[in-house]
C-alpha cells in the first residue's frame, strides 16, 4: 500500500492499546475447513537491496500520521532516515551472515509448528493446517501470505503474533496492518481470530528458563553462581505520562517477575530496555549504561536474556553479542554471554500449538497461565487458567533491586504507568 492508503484504511484507535483488531472469540472450523496459522514475526531484510524498503517501513510508524501534511511529512522523514541508516545496517548485518539467517529461524519454527498442528484432535474431521509467515514492515509480505492462503483455498484464519508482550508498535501494529490491508482490498474476508500476549504462558516460561539454564553452563563451574542475570527487552516509544496506555512495559515486567519467580530469586537480576537511535526514543536508558553501572559495583559475570523475541534477532546477534560484549569487556567484566533464543524449543512450539487449538476450540484446559505474584511455598510459580490481561498489574514496583541497578528512565516510566501498582 501507499503511504495515502496505508493512512485512509489504518485504524489509529483504542484497539492499538487492546488488540482487538479481530474477535478473540474462538472461530469453530466444520468439517474440510482449512485453518491458516499466520506468524505475524519482525521480519528482516533478506538481502542488501532489501534494507532500505524495510528500514522505512520501520520508521514510517501510521498512528503518528493521520492528516495529510503529517503523513507525507512522516513519509519524507521515513525515507531520508532509511536512506541515511541504510550503509550503516547492511555493514552490520553482513557481520551476522545476512537477514537471510533470521527468517530462516521463522521458517523453522513455521514448520515445526504445521508439522504438531497436524497431531491436534478434538476438531472436525477433515480439518487441515497452513502455516505462514507475514511481517508489518514488508520481510516476509503480508500479501504474498495472503495469496498463499488463496492458493490453498483457506477457509479460517488464525492470526499468531510471534511477540511475546503485546505492544502497539508490535502485535497492535502486525493486526492493524492486517485489517488495513482487508479494507484495501488485498485480503480476503475469513472467518479470523487473533490471539493476544502470552507473556506469562507456563510453557512460553519454562522454555525460556531451560535457555537461561543452557546459558550458565557457559561460565566456569566457580563463579556460576555469581552470575547476575540483565532482562533486556526491546522498549517502546512512549511519552512518560498517564495517557499511554500500551501493556508492553508492564508485561514485560510480568515475564520477567514469573521467570523469578519459577527460579526462586536464586540469584541477583535486573533489566533494562534497549534504547537504539535507529528506531527512535525507547523506555529506557543505553543498555551500555546499565553494564558499566554492574562493573563499577563489583560485576564480574553477566548473562544478558533477551525477553521479548523468540528467536535470534538482530539485537542478539549483532548488539548483544557483538556491540554490547565489548562494552562489558572494556567496563572490566570478564565473564558475559547472552542466552539463545527460543527458536524451535520444543515446549515453546507447544506453547505455540496451544495457543491456536484454544483460538479454534476455546477450551483452555491445560494452557496454563503462571500467575504474576510470588512463588509457592515448594518454590513453584501458582498457575491459573486464563489469558493474562493485555492490561495487567505491573509488578516492578515489588522487586528488591540494588541502588547502584536501578534506571533512573525506568523508574520514571513505572512511576507515571496508569498499571503499575502501589509503590513499596
Amino acid at each position: 500500500m501507499s503511504p495515502r492508503d496505508l493512512a485512509r484504511a489504518y485504524a489509529s484507535d483504542e484497539r492499538l492499546f487492546s488488540g482487538r483488531f479481530f474477535s478473540q472469540e474462538p472461530v469453530r472450523p466444520g468439517p474440510g475447513d482449512r485453518v491458516g496459522v499466520v506468524l505475524l514475526v519482525p521480519g528482516a531484510p533478506e538481502k542488501r537491496e532489501d534494507v532500505f524498503g524495510y528500514l522505512y517501513h520501520r520508521l514510517m510508524l501510521p498512528p503518528g500520521a493521520r492528516s495529510g501534511l503529517r503523513l507525507w511529512f512522516r513519509h519524507l522523514q521515513s525515507r531520508v532516515s532509511a536512506r541515511l541508516l541504510s550503509r550503516q545496517v547492511i555493514s552490520e548485518y553482513t557481520s551476522i551472515g545476512g537477514g537471510s539467517s533470521i527468517i530462516r529461524l521463522n521458517r523453522e519454527q513455521c514448520t515445526e509448528l504445521g508439522s504438531r498442528l497436524k497431531s491436534m484432535g478434538g476438531l472436525p474431521e477433515g480439518v487441515r493446517f497452513f502455516t505462514y509467515l507475514a511481517s508489518p514492515f514488508g520481510t516476509p509480505d503480508m500479501k504474498a501470505a495472503a495469496e498463499a492462503m488463496e492458493a490453498d483455498g483457506v477457509t479460517h484464519v488464525v492470526l499468531l503474533p510471534m511477540f511475546p508482550q503485546y505492544a502497539t508498535e508490535t502485535s497492535g501494529r502486525a493486526l492493524a496492518t492486517w485489517e488495513a490491508l482487508i479494507k484495501t482490498g488485498h485480503i480476503d474476508t475469513r472467518p479470523t481470530v487473533a490471539v493476544g500476549s502470552f507473556a506469562s504462558r507456563e510453557k512460553y516460561l519454562r522454555s525460556l528458563n531451560e535457555r537461561i539454564e543452557q546459558a550458565l553452563q557457559r561460565f566456569p563451574k566457580h563463579i556460576r553462581k555469581d552470575v547476575e542475570l540483565l532482562f533486556a527487552a526491546h522498549g517502546i516509544p512512549a511519552g512518560h505520562d498517564a495517557k499511554n496506555r500500551d501493556p508492553y512495559c508492564c508485561l514485560v515486567h510480568n515475564t520477567v517477575d514469573a521467570i523469578m519467580n519459577m527460579r526462586g530469586r536464586d540469584r541477583a537480576f535486573s533489566m533494562s530496555f534497549v534504547r537504539s537511535g535507529s528506531w527512535g526514543d525507547k523506555v529506557s536508558t543505553d543498555l551500555q549504561d546499565r553494564i558499566r553501572r554492574m562493573a563499577r559495583t563489583g560485576t564480574r559475570a553477566v548473562l544478558v536474556v533477551p525477553v521479548d523475541h523468540v528467536t535470534e534477532q538482530f539485537d542478539t546477534a549483532f548488539l548483544l553479542d557483538v556491540r554490547m560484549r565489548g562494552v562489558a569487556e572494556q567496563a572490566g567484566i570478564p565473564h558475559y554471554h547472552v542466552a539463545s533464543g527460543l527458536n524451535c524449543h520444543p515446549l515453546f512450539i507447544e506453547c505455540l500449538s496451544d495457543l491456536v487449538q484454544e483460538s479454534l476450540q476455546g477450551d483452555s484446559a491445560g494452557l496454563a497461565t503462571l500467575k504474576p505474584g510470588s512463588p509457592s511455598g515448594d518454590g513453584s510459580v501458582q498457575a491459573q487458567e486464563s489469558i493474562v490481561s493485555p492490561t495487567p498489574t505491573c509488578p516492578r514496583s515489588t522487586w528488591d533491586i540494588a541502588d547502584q541497578h536501578q534506571d533512573a528512565r525506568t523508574e520514571s516510566r513505572c512511576h507515571a504507568c496508569p498499571m503499575a501498582g502501589p509503590k513499596h
